[in-house]
């Protein structure tokens, strides 16, 4: 994805990431500063923001999610591949390496990451896969996972 969400409120912005908590913060942001926003059906709520394409710059926030859980959401998300087909050639890549001026990790801090923005909060959870949806992996395929987004899996132990 790689858009910015950047608030008009106070001028902070994250980079959004898919299956990190990008839909609900795009959603809200509609909500809150461009309310006569319409999102066409099936779209994904970003792409209906004033566009900003990150550009590698630095000074940005990031919602950093479990990349297991990361993965197991768009393996949900996308359940037409099998999960090898998702471990040979993932949908959504790793996050992105920058100088991130604030780490939000997603399962905990995406209100603090709303807040951050100037959004309302509570905020409102959009798009969330069910937890039935997300496939078991086997340790074999934890691993590969581990291996594909080692940066990420880097930074969360990070964060921990």
């Amino acid at each position: 994805m790689g858009d910015v969400l950047r608030s008009p409120v106070n001028g902070n912005a994250i980079v959004l990431t898919p299956r990190s908590g990008s839909h609900s913060l795009a959603s809200a942001a509609i909500t809150a500063w461009y309310p006569d926003t319409s999102v066409p059906d099936g779209q994904h709520p970003a792409g209906s923001l004033p566009p900003e394409a990150w550009n590698g710059e630095a000074g940005l926030g990031l919602i950093v999610r479990s990349p297991i859980e990361r993965f197991r959401s768009m393996c949900a998300h996308r359940p037409s591949r099998t999960i090898d087909e998702h471990l040979d050639s993932p949908v959504y890549g790793p996050l992105p390496q920058a100088e991130f001026v604030r780490h939000f990790k997603f399962e905990t801090e995406l209100d603090a990451a709303a807040e951050w923005l100037g959004l309302p909060v509570p905020l409102p959870q959009e798009d969330a896969t069910d937890e039935a949806a997300k496939p078991t992996l086997t340790a074999e395929q934890e691993g590969r996972v581990r291996e594909i987004y080692a940066d990420d899996v880097a930074l969360w132990e990070s964060l921990r």
